[in-house]
């Protein structure tokens, strides 16, 4: 059974250009030292059908994208195949990302879960191989930053 550490979430209001974003990120992921048993990259990207001032989702919306997120991560991190790395909020887009040992136990997965014909909203996924954690350093970068994030 491959080591992961106890979540820590850490909630940061930031921009993309001039538009707001909220991010969360599992700052437990900071010092986690066995990131080399999670070399992909896996970002899912869900597009918010209603919006409010500057794409972010309304109430309602976040409900559903919340039922939809957690669908996603029980059937993915239920063999502790994969690591809760992120959410991103911006631009009427929530974007989930996560670390993954085995790409293709998680990529079985998630094409059984796309193919069901009552997803609550459209959603697409992609996985990269980033032994370094690359493509994490930007949120990684996001906890490093003085006085911008607040324990839930």
């Amino acid at each position: 059974m491959r080591d992961v550490p106890i979540p820590s979430y850490s909630l940061i209001e930031t921009s993309i250009g001039s538009d707001p974003a909220i991010v969360v990120i599992n700052s437990a992921l900071r010092t986690f030292r066995g990131r080399n048993a999670f070399p992909w990259h896996l970002r899912i990207g869900i597009n918010c059908k209603l919006q409010g001032l500057n794409g972010m989702p309304t109430n309602e919306e976040i409900d559903t994208l919340v039922r939809l997120e957690e669908m996603i991560a029980l059937a993915i991190e239920a063999d502790r195949n994969t690591i809760f790395l992120a959410r991103i909020t911006a631009r009427g887009e929530r974007a989930l990302l996560f670390r993954v040992h085995d790409p293709e136990v998680a990529d079985q997965i998630l094409k059984r879960l796309t193919a069901l014909p009552d997803s609550l909203r459209e959603w697409e996924y992609q996985m990269e191989y980033d032994v370094d954690w690359i493509l994490a350093k930007p949120e990684m970068d996001l906890l490093a930053a003085p006085s911008r994030s607040n324990p839930p």
